[in-house]
């Protein structure tokens, strides 16, 4: 059986920083943000043709003669063009649509789909990505797609963290690494990172990282920085704070991957 190597992210959780780390090394042709139920949205064979060259005009044509083409038979003709090409395929998922939802599906699996979709056609080695839930909530609730679902009410905190802890198990299930311990010694991260999806590792991706393109979610501009380091934290106030604070999923979250509950909580809480 073929294998694989996937990486499970939710939205906001530096994986696309990780994942230019990941596709900048030597041999790697990683392919970003893919799911089961969002062909229309990011498109496996248009990534491959695109970004790497692995597909041609008449594969395509070829797949599509034969009626509904199943995405199991879709990444097996990527990953073959990549074994030809001794290249090594990642898939990077897009967790997104399992775990929070909003606003594609307002009712998400809690299941991780792309895996089950392929599990039984190819050996699959994966890892998930996390970071602190807080820093994560925060940047989640910046982004353009959310607003509509944050100010009807539909989407909030309590769905978030429902979806982080069910996110969370699976991170236990598959081993994980924090996108904190990226920030703090991008190496070691990466090492650990390959040693885990068998992968070689290449030391220069850190020269190289910055200028690595072929991936969703992008967080360059042209003002950023070519160096890995932790961003300013933003504030967090009381009523924040407080919130999380009542949630039992944040507890358990903590718990399972390993992170702080917010500081000085426990002092409001006297």
């Amino acid at each position: 059986m073929k294998k694989l190597r996937m990486i499970h992210n939710m939205a906001r959780s530096g994986s696309t920083l990780l994942c230019k780390c990941l596709g900048s090394m030597e041999g790697v042709a990683l392919l970003s943000e893919l799911h089961p139920l969002a062909w229309n949205i990011f498109n496996p064979l248009k990534q491959a043709s695109e970004w790497f060259g692995l597909l041609t005009a008449k594969d395509v044509a070829q797949l599509k003669t034969d009626g509904d083409v199943a995405y199991s038979k879709v990444i097996a003709l990527i990953e073959q063009k990549c074994t030809e090409r001794g290249r090594v395929l990642v898939l990077r998922d897009w967790a997104h649509l399992d775990y929070t939802g909003y606003p594609f599906f307002p009712s998400p699996s809690f299941r991780p789909l792309l895996y089950e979709e392929l599990k039984d056609s190819f050996e699959i080695v994966r890892i998930s990505t996390t970071r602190d839930p807080v820093t994560q909530w925060q940047s989640l609730i910046q982004l353009g797609i959310m607003q509509d679902s944050l100010q009807s009410g539909a989407f909030g905190l309590v769905k978030y963290l429902a979806g982080y802890r069910k996110y969370a198990e699976l991170c236990v299930e598959t081993g994980f690494i924090r996108f904190e311990d990226l920030l703090e010694n991008p190496q070691v991260a990466m090492r650990n990172l390959c040693e885990k999806l068998e992968l070689a590792f290449d030391p220069g991706f850190i020269d190289k990282w910055h200028g690595y393109n072929t991936i969703t979610g992008d967080i360059n501009n042209p003002r950023s920085s070519n160096k890995i380091k932790l961003p300013p934290g933003r504030p967090i106030d009381a009523s924040l704070r407080e919130s999380f604070w009542a949630i039992e999923d944040y507890h358990r979250v903590c718990e399972l991957l390993g992170y702080q509950p917010i500081q000085a909580l426990q002092a409001l809480h006297g």
